[in-house]
């Protein structure tokens, strides 16, 4: 192994630089160029009125206008940095004793240049807008933003952790728009119930910025400059003072539901359970209800997730599960305030869709057909969130599900039988997050607890009776917001009969049972686990062109959270670096580009047994990547990305699923990808990525594009074509311990040389007939085929290489075995492969030929109708056709007739559900 002392200087050199000198600007300048801190100006003062009769219709004519003071000297956040603004911005702010009312008005030279394109609630689009931001505790960290835009849509996110945003945060608000020969004007009203706050009888201070986007010119201005080279958002508000609520308002809302639907599919001769359609009903509610000021508890009572678009369609042969993004409204809305991650991109102590997730159990040994459940049904969930006036923000969920069960259909005997798939379960998550040092540094805590209601006849012995996590991270910054470090520390403790536990022992996250672990064995005897995770990162935040970072972590052998949190981690060492130059100001070829460098590397901590060895380390190594990336956006607005990487040799850990440590050939990619200038009616976007492993290991090309079209201000259009094509000349297939083999510890590993097309269409056709009534089509075609060209086995751990096997035709043997002749592996009619060990002619063992073809499509159509603001009427169809065989080979007009011609599955629904603030 090629040793790396570089990185460890570098992050030695990051710790020892010194913070840069920081200077403050509080009033507006002709600056052009890069600015060091934010162009914040001085406070402004809160006007209160008592007028109830200001009318939200756009037109900025109630008398009550003319009385405020208006806010004027927004600066380009785009395309130069702290430059003066070419369109004049005026905004009015009003407090009264139940909503924050905000009037501004957006000068153009050219109103016919006023982009306004029509797009759902949320939405972005190619629009001009107008937005607010409101940090109503002055923490620096935590906010509200309301956007209009010149077609009138409205936006709405909850702020947190300063630079990041919850969309699927939603308000209950009005807002109207204007427009005229000197431009556009909006109106917005925000109740009081619908954020938190603190109530006092004593004026405070509130955060507080305007922005502004024009499309025609691609400039946005601020009202205090958010600037591109510090991180953070809500930490560079600017402030208002005065602000004066004495009094709290009742926050109580109430959104029952009521939804029936339709369901026909394809049936099965003798299926008693489904005769091709069925129909059902239901009903439940949401409920909200504000404590005091600050506090929100919500609550949802048999929930419903019908108008979910699916997940899209993708097949997984690696060792691990995959990660699904959460998708139904009630964990979506608030999901920041629970999230607690950990090292890796999604890995989390709390994973929300382990909450009503797929029954474990199967169908009954012997039965014909069987009705079960897609899902564990939710009896009901409650959240309670809010933060105190000492900085402290709180987090909290408990949901239940019932038992599940299903029903099996024996026809030869003519009987039914009830039988449990899922057992009962609770599940309960507290987060805590403490702010200090005016929000530069703070300190987390989560707790998160799982317990199930396995039953005494131990059928469900093999799932944990009870699983356990707690996290701790903290972060810190200084020099103003220019260093950081933060820190996390979390463990695991689940518990359940041995059966449960040899099963999480033996799974793709421990693998003790490998026949060359030295650290763990299979513990048959135990009935619980325990282990945790560390990491510390140091980072420069904020520079005009150079940040970097640098990071070390650890995983344990006996980290588990995967009962109610995600994670593909394995027990490992983790350390890493990142070094990033950008230029925000344009030139005679870039508005702005960006250039980084991170390598990354993981070591079993097997490492450790012999720490001072070089060979102990290389032998470790279990993960290596150097990375250079190059983002740059044109002066025609044009974007480009290229990509290079390089993997060394590595030892993968995980290759033969539980057998010994085998290597994994490294890799040389490439990547680039561009889009047109996404302000026109029709722009496109294209990616290419090209691959090639060492040691003849594989390689892969992937060809990528989009274009997106908008033939008017209400309808879109987008197509997203994906093809990939990938060998792999070593995928894992099985093992056997047939004829014990030596150089892999008894057992023969069976890998193959796979040759995968895949091909997929995302479509999106987005219509939009006015802010409160859409119509959204998601459709997505997908096929994929494998063909698994020649099978091998593993010739000895620690390596790369194999014992290839030469084709031979079937023939019967004595006493009906099977007979390779002329070869070691041979085919026979019903799909097997049998493979030879020996060389004797008779086949030792056989398995299933792995060559597959998938061909799926996924449909979502959605007509949404907001009648009152909160509440909505859905009109949902959803399509799902399926259809696969083992032919292997791809072929286009095969696989598409294949698709097009599978059953398809319809479900037709109508919801109505009602918002009542009471």
């Amino acid at each position: 192994m090629t040793k790396h002392p570089f990185i460890g200087g570098l992050a030695l050199l990051a710790l020892l630089s010194p913070p840069a000198a920081v200077s403050t600007q509080e009033s507006n300048s002709n600056h052009v160029g890069p600015v060091e801190v934010s162009l914040r100006p001085g406070p402004i003062a809160a006007q209160r009125s008592t007028a109830v009769d200001i009318q939200i219709d756009g037109r900025l004519d109630d008398a009550d206008w003319a009385t405020v003071t208006p806010i004027r000297g927004f600066v380009q956040g785009e395309p130069v940095e702290g430059a003066d603004a070419e369109h004049d911005t005026e905004v009015r702010i009003l407090f009264t004793d139940e909503a924050i009312l905000i009037a501004a008005r957006m000068w153009d030279t050219d109103p016919g240049s006023i982009a306004a394109q029509l797009v759902r609630r949320d939405g972005e689009g190619s629009a001009d807008w107008f937005r607010v931001g409101l940090d109503t505790n002055l923490d620096r960290r935590t906010g509200y933003v309301f956007q209009v835009s010149a077609a009138g849509v409205q936006r709405d996110m909850y702020l947190f952790d300063d630079d990041k945003n919850d969309d699927a945060w939603d308000a209950v608000w009005e807002s109207a728009i204007g427009k005229d020969d000197r431009g556009w004007t909006v109106e917005i009203r925000v109740p009081l119930s619908q954020i938190r706050y603190d109530a006092s009888p004593e004026p405070q201070a509130w955060g507080v910025n305007f922005a502004r986007r024009r499309v025609a010119s691609a400039e946005t201005t601020y009202y205090a400059l958010q600037s591109r080279t510090r991180r953070g958002v809500v930490s560079q508000f600017g402030q208002i003072d005065e602000v004066l609520i004495p009094n709290s308002v009742r926050r109580i809302e109430a959104r029952p539901y009521f939804l029936s639907g339709v369901h026909s599919g394809p049936t099965e001769a003798g299926n008693p359970f489904f005769d091709g359609t069925d129909g059902s009903a239901r009903m439940g509610t949401d409920l909200r209800v504000g404590l005091g000021s600050a506090f929100t508890v919500d609550a949802t009572i048999n929930p419903d997730f019908g108008q979910v678009e699916s997940d899209p369609a993708q097949i997984n042969l690696g060792a691990f599960e995959t990660f699904q993004q959460e998708r139904r409204p009630f964990f979506v809305e608030d999901a920041n305030l629970l999230n607690f991650s950990l090292s890796g991109m999604r890995n989390s102590l709390f994973y929300s869709r382990r909450i009503g997730r797929s029954p474990s159990g199967g169908s009954l040994a012997g039965s014909d057909f069987s009705d079960r459940p897609d899902a564990a049904t939710i009896l009901g969930a409650a959240k309670v969130t809010g933060r105190t006036t000492g900085g402290l923000s709180v987090g909290g969920l408990f949901a239940m599900t019932q038992d599940e069960t299903a029903r099996a259909y024996f026809s030869g005997e003519d009987r039914y039988e009830n039988y449990m798939v899922e057992p009962s379960a609770q599940y309960g998550v507290v987060r805590l997050q403490q702010d200090f040092n005016g929000g530069a540094s703070q300190v987390n805590g989560i707790v998160t607890g799982m317990r199930r209601g396995l039953p005494s006849r131990g059928e469900f012995d093999f799932l944990n009776s009870s699983a356990f996590s707690a996290g701790l991270d903290f972060e810190h910054q200084w020099g103003n917001r220019t260093w950081g470090l933060s820190g996390t520390v979390a463990g695991s403790y689940i518990r359940g009969d041995s059966l449960a536990m040899i099963g999480i022992q033996r799974s793709s996250s421990h693998y003790f049972q490998r026949p060359d672990a030295v650290n763990e064995t299979v513990d048959s005897t135990a009935t619980s686990m325990m282990g945790s995770e560390m990491r510390l990162n140091f980072n420069r935040l904020r520079g005009d062109n150079w940040t970097y970072g640098a990071w070390l972590g650890v995983v344990t052998p006996g980290f588990e959270i995967n009962d109610l949190g995600f994670s593909s981690n394995r027990e490992k060492l983790d350390a890493g670096f990142r070094l990033n130059y950008r230029e925000i100001t344009p030139n005679s070829v870039f508005r702005n580009y960006n250039l980084t460098f991170f390598t990354f590397h993981n070591w079993s901590q097997e490492a450790l047994n012999d720490a001072f060895s070089i060979d102990s380390w290389q032998d470790a190594h279990t993960t290596a990547s150097y990375s250079m990336i190059l983002r740059g956006e044109l002066l025609n607005y044009w974007g480009a990305n290229i990509d290079l990487g390089y993997s060394p040799n590595t030892m993968s850990y995980t290759a033969t699923r539980g057998g010994p440590v085998m290597v994994d050939p490294g890799s040389y990619r490439t990547g680039i990808r561009f889009n047109s200038d996404r302000r026109k009616a029709v722009n496109v976007n294209g990616n290419i990525k090209v691959s090639r492993g060492i040691d003849g290991s594989g390689s892969q090309f992937t060809l990528g594009g989009g274009i997106e079209f908008r033939p008017s201000p209400g309808l879109e259009l987008s197509l997203d074509p994906s093809w990939s094509t990938q060998s792999d000349a070593g995928q894992f297939v099985t093992s056997t311990s047939t004829q014990s083999y030596d150089p892999t510890f008894g057992r023969r590993y069976i890998f193959a040389e796979l040759e995968r097309t895949t091909l997929s269409m995302q479509t999106r056709l987005n219509l939009t007939m006015s802010p409160t009534l859409t119509f959204q089509l998601y459709a997505q075609p997908f096929v994929s085929s494998g063909d698994y060209l020649n099978y091998r086995q593993l010739s000895e751990a620690r390596t790369y290489d194999f014992v290839d096997w030469q084709k031979g035709v079937s023939a019967d043997g004595p006493n009906g075995t099977v007979r390779c002749v002329s070869g070691q592996i041979c085919q026979t009619p019903d799909g097997k492969q049998n493979v030879d060990f020996d060389g004797n002619g008779i086949a030792d063992y056989s398995f299933s030929d792995r060559d597959f073809n998938v061909r799926s499509l996924l449909g979502n159509a959605v007509l949404r109708w907001e009648y009152r603001p909160g509440s909505t009427i859905f009109l949902v169809w959803q399509r799902q056709q399926a259809a696969s065989s083992s032919v292997g080979n791809f072929d286009l007009g095969r696989d598409l007739d294949a698709l097009f011609s599978a059953p398809a599955d319809n479900v037709f629904m109508i919801k109505v559900n009602l918002w009542l603030g009471l």
